[in-house]
């Protein structure tokens, strides 16, 4: 997942190690966001399979290792973007990843990968219907935690309802070829 993002932020620009985790942290939040000991491995990896190149440049007094990817990366991330994604914990992150990068993708890809999120993202929403259900037949629960747990899981359909909207709203631009 971390590859992806790393090869997508670079289709754009090269960037030094730092740049790439500030970007991360960005687009996902600081809570998600890769240690330096994990990002720094990561781009030694992605050189040595020669899907990035690092050079060495100095800055002020500092020297740093400025990422660019080559061509070989190019064709990896759009490899790596139109893979489904398997329904786990980081199932949501994955996707937060690839629509960072939907503007580097041609339409069909987009379709593919904004259909696949749709698909994940209806799934959680009959989730959270199940919960919901599940809270409503469960008489000898104490009433304050049924109270507070459907609290809750209106506040998840919300939240999930909002993001099958925002897909919905995406294919139908791509539809419109905007």
């Amino acid at each position: 997942m971390y590859q992806l993002f790393v090869l997508g932020q670079l289709m754009d620009h090269a960037m030094t190690g730092y740049q790439l985790r500030k970007a991360l942290a960005a687009v996902v939040g600081p809570e998600q966001t890769m240690s330096y000991g994990v990002l720094y491995p990561l781009l030694e990896r992605l050189a040595a399979a020669g899907d990035l190149t690092l050079t060495a440049v100095t800055v002020g007094q500092r020297s740093k290792r400025l990422a660019t990817i080559t061509t070989q990366g190019r064709a990896r991330f759009h490899q790596l973007v139109v893979m489904p994604v398997a329904r786990n914990k980081q199932t949501q992150l994955w996707f937060q990843i690839k629509m960072v990068s939907r503007h580097l993708l041609h339409s069909d890809e987009q379709r593919l990968v904004l259909t696949d999120f749709l698909g994940f993202t209806q799934d959680q929403l009959a989730h959270w219907q199940h919960v919901h259900d599940y809270f409503t037949g469960r008489p000898n629960m104490v009433p304050g935690d049924v109270s507070d747990g459907l609290q809750m899981n209106w506040l998840q359909q919300q939240r999930t309802q909002v993001q099958v909207d925002w897909i919905q709203r995406q294919l139908a631009s791509l539809d419109k070829g905007e």
